[in-house]
């Protein structure tokens, strides 16, 4: 049995790395592993979970935001980038929109990519705003939104790899 301290840390690895259980990516292994190592660390996985998703976001400057997790992906010839920000408070990050689209387009222009996205992700909300420069016609034919000043929200999206990408992938593949 681990130490109360390695199973504490093990829990808030399974909890970031699942956004508290509601990535695709999570299985019924991960939730067990999770609940039974916050036992055996006495602590609650809602309040770890919200400890590590509440981070001083607000504190950081854009840049350091869009390239905390940042991916480049290149399908078909087309070059885009990802950034993804997980949270609890994407209506207080929402009220910088501008200063991230600033953000995307200087690395649209820097990076010479087609298309710069930044996902917004809020476990609470479960769902993701997704803020874009690029082109409307590209975001309204992969996820069958319409778009408005380069923004949806895309509901229940969670995941950059499996909910995002394979969209992209159909629609430029």
């Amino acid at each position: 049995m681990p130490s109360p301290n390695l199973a504490g840390i093990i829990a808030a690895a399974i909890i970031s790395d699942t956004v508290m259980f509601k990535s695709p990516t999570c299985t019924e292994k991960d939730r067990k592993m999770a609940h039974r190592m916050a036992r055996i660390a006495n602590l609650s996985l809602e309040e770890l979970g919200q400890f590590i998703f509440s981070s001083d976001l607000e504190q950081k400057n854009p840049e350091e935001l869009l390239k905390s997790d940042y991916k480049e992906f290149h399908i078909a010839g087309f070059d885009l980038a990802i950034s993804q920000i997980t949270c609890i408070n994407s209506p207080i990050l929402m009220k910088r929109k501008q200063e991230f689209l600033t953000q995307m387009k200087k690395i649209k222009r820097e990076r010479k990519v087609n298309t710069v996205m930044l996902m917004l992700t809020d476990v609470l909300l479960d769902g993701t705003y997704l803020l874009y420069i690029g082109e409307d016609d590209m975001i309204r034919q992969a996820f069958g939104i319409e778009p408005k000043e380069s923004e949806v929200f895309l509901p229940n999206v969670m995941s950059r790899k499996k909910q995002v990408i394979p969209c992209l992938s159909v629609l430029l593949g």
